[in-house]
């Protein structure tokens, strides 16, 4: 659990960093974190055993026509929700589940 959310930690400083318009080191400097740190995290963070490159692998779901409350939510433990408002939503549901593990 501590791993998951150190991981959560530096996704979010990687990407205020990004938006920040500092170069790396001003940056770390400024939010007193190690360079080496900071660059350690965003190789980590880049490889493929990560989430993100689970996320490439979603797969696309055609909208359906009206927006409905969900009949069914589900929460995976990474943090995917899943909210399903259509009976025809319900046959996607394995194709979605198999692109998530």
């Amino acid at each position: 659990m501590r791993n998951e959310s150190t991981r959560q930690a530096w996704a979010v400083r990687l990407q205020e960093q990004a938006n920040s318009g500092l170069g790396i080191r001003p940056w770390c400097v400024r939010e007193g974190l190690a360079e080496a740190s900071f660059h350690y995290w965003r190789k980590r963070l880049a490889s493929p055993s990560t989430a993100t490159a689970t996320a490439t692998r979603l797969i696309a779901l055609p909208m359906v026509a009206g927006h409905q409350e969900p009949m069914l939510e589900l929460r995976t433990p990474h943090g995917y929700v899943i909210r399903l408002s259509h009976h025809e939503q319900v046959r996607w549901l394995g194709g979605v589940l198999e692109a998530l593990r």
